[in-house]
């Protein structure tokens, strides 16, 4: 995950950054794994090399010089339209324009006194983030190891060798890491719920559910154990509501 933080206030700026570390770290430690956080104290240097560099979230001051923050947005929104934008600053006088560039929060500084709403406005840009650069690096029987995106993923289960198949839309992997590794790493993010014994589902493609299955988007059945019924279409339904 790649993260920029403009503001021409060093102080404000070294107040974010470590505000927002320090809440990855404490929430959300599996995005911290591969997270780089860039700060910039003048929006056109961030200009500049914006060109060069893509980023998954971006703080932004309003009040700088030479450009302010919401032009900064409107620049950033025609050349990105998936980045994840939040304002940081001193005044909510900006606040209605914010939703035009479609930014994901707006607060007043310092971040520190708005854990709870920052935290909700995280949980809702959270999948995507996730989902931009999580990867499982898995072991071959024939080969080197590989890296696969947690967002190719459809579901894991075990083949009738016994060992762990991970299957994309396009095509399955048969690895030699056991599913004891590969349920710890998966079940750290949102989108993975074991719906039957050694059976680990990405939500994210799932199109109905059964009374005994669960159908994803290319047709496949994904059993639900009788003992995890209940458990799991709940934990299905609560990950739709969010």
């Amino acid at each position: 995950m790649r993260v920029a933080i403009v503001d021409d206030s060093p102080a404000d700026l070294a107040a974010s950054i470590d505000y927002f570390t320090s809440f990855i770290l404490k929430n959300h430690i599996e995005l911290s794994y591969n997270m780089k956080v860039k700060s910039y104290n003048s929006p056109l240097d961030f200009i500049k090399i914006f060109a060069l560099e893509r980023f998954d979230l971006i703080i932004l001051d309003i009040f700088m010089k030479d450009i302010n923050g919401m032009q900064l947005a409107n620049f950033i929104r025609e050349q990105d339209k998936d980045c994840s934008i939040i304002f940081l600053t001193n005044s909510d006088a900006f606040l209605m324009e914010g939703y035009q560039v479609f930014a994901a929060g707006y607060f007043i500084k310092p971040l520190k006194e708005h854990e709870e709403e920052f935290n909700r406005t995280f949980d809702y840009i959270y999948p995507k983030l996730l989902g931009s650069h999580q990867e499982i690096c898995i072991p071959m029987i024939k080969s080197s190891e590989i890296k696969i995106p947690y967002k190719n993923i459809y579901y894991v289960d075990i083949n009738e060798k016994h060992r762990v198949q991970i299957n994309t839309k396009t095509q399955s992997f048969i690895t030699t890491m056991s599913y004891e590794d590969c349920q710890k790493w998966l079940l750290t993010d949102k989108r993975f719920l074991e719906c039957h014994y050694r059976i680990i589902i990405n939500m994210d493609y799932i199109v109905s559910m059964k009374e005994e299955d669960f159908v994803l988007e290319n047709g496949v059945k994904v059993p639900i154990s009788y003992r995890r019924r209940k458990e799991a279409k709940w934990a299905y339904m609560q990950y739709l509501a969010q």
